[in-house]
């Protein structure tokens, strides 16, 4: 009897095996949607697939102390079932109705609005009934990457026309402005201005703060600051700032503002008209 029980408890051990991958990438944007997918046909080295009765997806996020079951599939008993799933997501389980088709199983979780906190490893499982044997993947760690956004340039003092646009201001010659551009995104993100669509060429008129981070919907997001700040020139006038958010070599997102600039024999004249309409 104690050998019998002793033979049961070896038989039913779980076995690793690996497995095609079960997503297309390991690291996804915050937002995207895409899918996860056990297959029973995909179970690399096993000749067995055609006698599964069941096979389940399971995942374990930084907020949890184990995996969790998220789906399960048994498809002659006509039973499936979801647990901890995101309302958005969507699940579809399909094939081995039959008994010489078991391995056409799957179960395609569709991750609708990916999110920090949904990184984690997720893990197939299938199992044979006799005598009870469990599969399961390697388990795939999905990491997820925060977005870039950046505001708009936001400059002092801000002298904005009339019927002209927010991005723009009219001041004077002599002037000391700052333009300051603040964004948001993953570690790593530079701030490089441009005037006029070239890089700017005086570097000691640009400041930039070291990034603060912070996590939010458990991902890791820094805030980045650059200030740019000298005195106008009348040979300013019509230029173009641009902060551009570059990620490596690549430009990531882009902010521009425009300045134009009065001569001094201007800005006298309308400071007089000013006062004389006083």
């Amino acid at each position: 009897m104690e050998l019998w029980i002793f033979a049961m408890l070896c038989f039913s051990s779980a076995t690793v095996s690996v497995q095609q991958s079960i997503v297309s990438q390991l690291q996804y944007s915050s937002g995207d949607t895409f899918n996860v997918t056990c297959d029973a046909s995909k179970f690399i080295g096993l000749k067995t697939a055609n006698y599964f009765v069941s096979m389940s997806m399971w995942r374990q996020v930084s907020s949890q102390a184990a995996f969790i079951n998220m789906a399960s599939y048994e498809p002659l008993a006509q039973s499936n079932t979801t647990n901890n799933i995101p309302l958005q997501w969507q699940i579809n389980f399909s094939g081995g109705e039959g008994f010489s088709n078991r391995n056409t199983m799957k179960i395609v979780v569709t991750v609708v609005n990916y999110q920090c906190t949904d990184a984690g490893l997720y893990k197939c499982q299938a199992v044979l009934p006799s005598p009870v044997t469990t599969y399961e993947t390697t388990p795939v760690n999905l990491t997820a990457k925060v977005g870039i956004t950046q505001n708009n340039i936001s400059m002092a003092p801000h002298n904005q026309a009339d019927g002209t646009d927010e991005n723009s201001s009219v001041n004077s010659v002599g002037e000391e402005i700052s333009m300051t551009c603040t964004f948001t995104g993953p570690a790593n993100l530079q701030a490089v201005w441009k005037r006029n669509d070239e890089d700017y060429p005086y570097p000691n008129d640009i400041t930039n703060s070291n990034p603060s981070s912070s996590v939010v919907s458990g991902c890791n997001i820094y805030t980045y600051s650059s200030e740019l700040k000298f005195t106008l020139e009348e040979s300013d006038s019509g230029n173009t700032y641009i902060c551009v958010v570059t990620e490596g070599n690549n430009e990531r997102s882009r902010k521009m503002f425009t300045i134009d600039v009065l001569s001094t024999d201007t800005s006298t004249k309308i400071s007089q008209d000013t006062a004389y309409r006083c």
